[in-house]
């Protein structure tokens, strides 16, 4: 039991969840709790049952336990949106199962709720109202445990679909899953059952195993921005391109044009005209300086904010932009580094002289120990490969170096893909982006009048001015556009650089920004002409 409840009984004999005054007085003390202290309790408070008897009375107290368990459970949903240290990793299991218990139960009350005045056919409209409330509150619930899982790489319960449809569908049987409700008191916007339904359709149906935590973070940001405007298709309707079954457990899919059967139950679904204002959405955020860019929040930067939303303009498009290669299984042992740095690091320390592109000076340490991976199927330019619940965990995004079956040459690749197994293993999917990478060294070049708080000499000196880079395509060899992996810190648009040449130096411009990670900027380049000795 939390510290506020091991006061006097006397003083708090009248404190339960059974009326909405005695519910209030003890949320209110919670609002300072710990989060995951204030979750288990609340858990426990919804396990040993809510008043039945009456519904109004019921579903007042599960509102006021919705909404004061809104804040600690977006606490601790947070802490999964970086990479945590080794040395937390045993605490965030243990608020993982904290917060998936307790929005498992609470949409199982909030379900449970609705379902009676939703079901009896002599309930007023004001109660199948507060039914209504309820089941938006419960698909919400649903939403957000969903949204957790994704960021944990974890497939979404069934139980999870089962509630989150059965609830929908008797809303939508007596005519209530389109009528207006609140979430958390007439003072908030207004939302209806079938909006959150398809708010958690579209957030799953992002193909969120390719994105990072944070993405996935700013992808259930635009579905509640934008939920209004996404489309459910009545029965037999099947011009939607993702669909759904309600009379099953299962997660939505792509309906890649399968037609619905006069029989069918199958619902159709898509982003309808919230397509189009992601469109400008995502226009107006890849235009605008990057300083302005706060249109899903100030705590998630701006380059994850523009590349969440140009992956949803693919993935909730007409047509996947993704096709994974056919893949034969195979089997041996992947050597894995972890972050731009650490690759660069190890490349750096394998250099030759008779590389193409030599370096300007040694200022690397030793590599660290690589994770091993074990390689399970490969096809295209993808590896498959299981990660032991002991290695660093992967996220979408993440650069790594791979070395296969012992071999000393380490190819580049980003993680394309994770899903995570419930016994603790990860299966990644790794895209190789060079098989025959080159560590160099960049020499900023700044323009002239440009700030930069320091000295030529002292630049010179300390080594102010240098990028660590990746270059993974030079023209001369590839018929891609020359590009190449920076340090984030150290790219920006239009920017020269000087690296040395076999012996001379030679400058490149950096173009167009492909992608950014949290440690690394992908950009294409451009030599310049004129070498000097």
């Amino acid at each position: 039991m939390l510290d506020w409840l091991k006061k006097d009984d006397d003083a708090h004999s009248d404190l339960s969840m059974r009326t909405p005054a005695s519910a209030a007085k003890l949320l209110a003390a919670m609002r300072q709790a710990d989060p995951a202290r204030a979750l288990e309790e609340l858990t426990g408070w919804l396990e040993k049952g809510l008043p039945s008897h009456d519904a109004k009375l019921r579903s007042r107290v599960l509102s006021q336990i919705y909404e004061a368990g809104s804040g600690h459970v977006g606490t601790l949903v947070a802490q999964f949106l970086g990479k945590p240290p080794a040395d937390r990793a045993k605490t965030d299991s243990s608020s993982w199962e904290t917060l998936s218990r307790y929005l498992m139960v609470l949409a199982h009350a909030l379900y449970t709720s609705a379902r009676t005045p939703l079901k009896d056919p002599d309930s007023s409209q004001s109660l199948r109202l507060l039914g209504a409330a309820d089941a938006a509150r419960c698909i919400h619930t649903c939403r957000t445990l969903a949204k957790a899982c994704l960021m944990r790489y974890l497939s979404v319960p069934a139980k999870l679909w089962r509630i989150a449809y059965a609830v929908h569908d008797k809303a939508e049987k007596v005519g209530c899953a389109a009528k207006p409700v609140h979430l958390q008191g007439p003072g908030n916007s207004a939302t209806t059952v079938t909006q959150e339904l398809l708010r958690l359709l579209m957030l799953h149906s992002c193909a969120p195993e390719m994105m990072a935590p944070r993405q996935v973070e700013v992808a259930d940001r635009v579905t509640e921005q934008l939920g209004q405007d996404f489309t459910l298709r009545p029965p037999g309707v099947a011009d939607m391109p993702f669909c759904f079954d309600p009379s099953s457990d299962l997660p939505p899919h792509r309906s890649n044009g399968q037609s619905c059967a006069a029989d069918s139950t199958m619902r159709f679904f898509g982003a309808g005209a919230g397509f189009g204002a992601l469109e400008r959405l995502h226009k107006e955020l890849a235009t605008a300086k990057v300083e302005d860019i706060k249109a899903f929040g100030t705590d998630i930067d701006a380059y994850t904010q523009v590349s969440a939303t140009r992956h949803l303009l693919g993935f909730w498009g007409p047509t996947c932009p993704y096709t994974p290669p056919a893949r034969s299984p195979v089997s041996g042992e992947l050597r894995v580094i972890h972050g731009h740095a650490r690759v660069w690091q190890e490349l750096w320390s394998h250099r030759s002289t008779s590389t193409e592109l030599t370096l300007v000076e040694d200022a690397a340490s030793g590599p660290q120990a690589p994770d091993i991976w074990a390689l399970k199927d490969i096809g295209g330019n993808e590896l498959g490969a299981e990660i032991p619940p002991a290695s660093e965990r992967a996220r979408c995004g993440d650069v790594v170096g791979v070395a296969m079956n012992g071999g000393d040459d380490y190819w580049v690749g980003v993680v394309r893909s994770v899903h995570a197994k419930r016994e603790g293993c990860l299966h990644a999917t790794i895209a190789i982006l060079s098989r025959a990478p080159q560590a160099v060294e960049l020499r900023t070049l700044y323009a002239h009048g440009e700030e930069i708080g320091y000295s030529a000499e002292a630049a010179q000196e300390f080594a102010f001015n240098r990028a660590c880079a990746i270059v993974l395509a030079d023209g001369s060899a590839a018929s891609q556009t020359p590009n190449l992996l920076v340090a984030a810190e150290g790219w920006k648009e239009g920017r020269v650089y000087e690296v040395a040449v076999n012996g001379s130096t030679r400058q490149l411009r950096g173009a167009q920004l492909l992608r950014r990670g949290e440690d690394y900027a992908r950009v294409t380049f451009e030599w310049l002409a004129g070498a000097t000795a």
